[in-house]
């Protein structure tokens, strides 16, 4: 996964949602896409962290991630952007080809951390895992009761990115049978960078006839876990529920 414009702005937007210091746990180990300059994301460091030693250490982090005549270190990058937007006190990590950081499990399987997260992300990985189902069980045993889901995963387009593109109707199904609060769902074009916060089916099924569909489009669903820990529900697709 990686954090471009999209990611960047969707942060932003919804940082006030966060508690302070989440436990965090991200399905795809984060690296900095490289679309946003480096001086947008040093301004709003020095704008969100407030603390004078924290601030000095992240911009310290920043200039050793981005040394003269070298490639930057896209991965620390990625959670000086972690730390200035969400601030977790935990941020844990599953990747088959991550950082060493990274725990390596197969999200193909049954995973069980022994704990719950405030946040749990999953920005670009799920498309990549044959085991859908697996994958949004994962994320639904590991986010505790009122904490956050965030996703993105392709829409339209993307041709061979992964195994799946995923549609509107599996976004909705999947809140309506697990209880979720839809705070909304983003629809998202990386470039140009388009984005749009959609409130409804009806309202992303109007697109393609108003020829506002674009060819490599994404879906980012924002959602809220009910109170109640119940367990995982496997959605009915709505159309015939």
């Amino acid at each position: 996964m990686a954090i471009t414009g999209i990611e960047y702005a969707i942060f932003e937007h919804v940082r006030p949602q966060f508690p302070s210091g989440p436990a965090v746990l991200q399905l795809g180990e984060a690296n900095w896409y490289g679309d946003v300059p480096l001086q947008r994301l040093r301004a709003d460091l020095c704008k969100y962290v407030t603390d004078e030693q924290e601030q000095k250490e992240l911009l310290e982090e920043m200039a050793r991630c981005t040394p003269p005549g070298a490639e930057p270190n896209l991965f620390d990058l990625a959670r000086v952007f972690w730390r200035v937007f969400v601030n977790p006190s935990v941020l844990v990590s599953i990747d088959l080809s991550g950082t060493d950081r990274s725990l390596v499990l197969d999200l193909n399987e049954p995973v069980e951390l022994g704990n719950k997260f405030d946040l749990v992300l999953n920005l670009g990985t799920a498309e990549h895992i044959f085991n859908t189902y697996q994958v949004f069980k994962t994320i639904h045993n590991h986010t505790k009761p009122g904490g956050l889901m965030i996703h993105g995963a392709p829409f339209s387009g993307w041709v061979d990115h992964g195994f799946y593109n995923f549609q509107p109707t599996f976004w909705w199904d999947l809140a309506a049978a697990n209880g979720y609060t839809v705070y909304g769902i983003v629809y998202a074009e990386l470039n140009p960078l388009i984005l749009n916060t959609i409130h409804s089916r009806e309202q992303l099924l109007d697109m393609p006839s108003r020829k506002q569909l674009g060819g490599n489009s994404l879906l980012y669903p924002i959602y809220r876990k009910g109170e109640a820990d119940a367990a995982f529900q496997t959605p009915m697709q709505g159309y015939y529920a």
